[in-house]
């Protein structure tokens, strides 16, 4: 898809429906958070990982972002954690399915624990700090209205 395209189209959506992923849809997704524009020295303080709700199922999927603990500024995690998140969400948009984010501090609280942590793939010395729930959404991506030039510059006055 056009760059421009999905920029216009890239934003959260409403609900997610119980259709699974496929392992290239996942993987692409990930990958663009890999490649994210982060100093370099900051890859390995990164990690990224992926959990259904349901067990042996693949949609919708959570993509949580963690950090090595003790690694980072509280000042600039999140905007490293941020530039990630963002890759990942224009991925998605490209691929035409939706996400939703995930900020509920009592699940990020569970998703620390050492039982959860083992359970979805998170290594013992990262905290996650991010989530992202990724799946088809009810309403098609690209049937959206996209929002023009005049109508974006209107949100920055």
């Amino acid at each position: 898809m056009d760059f421009t395209k999905i920029v216009a189209l890239n934003r959260p959506t409403e609900n997610l429906v119980t259709v699974e992923l496929t392992d290239a849809q996942i993987e692409a997704i990930i990958v663009a958070g890999l490649a994210a524009p982060i100093p370099e020295e900051l890859y390995n303080k990164f990690h990224i990982t992926f959990y259904s709700e349901e067990e042996n199922k693949k949609g919708p999927v959570n993509i949580v972002v963690s950090l090595k603990d003790g690694e980072e500024l509280e000042s600039s995690k999140y905007l490293f954690a941020g530039m990630i998140m963002a890759q990942m969400q224009l991925a998605t948009t490209n691929l035409l399915l939706g996400y939703q984010f995930i900020t509920d501090e009592a699940g990020f609280i569970n998703l620390s624990t050492p039982d959860k942590k083992q359970e979805i793939g998170i290594p013992d010395n990262y905290t996650p700090i991010q989530q992202l729930r990724v799946g088809y959404p009810e309403h098609k991506v690209d049937t959206r209205e996209m929002h023009g030039l005049s109508t974006l510059m209107e949100r920055f006055g």
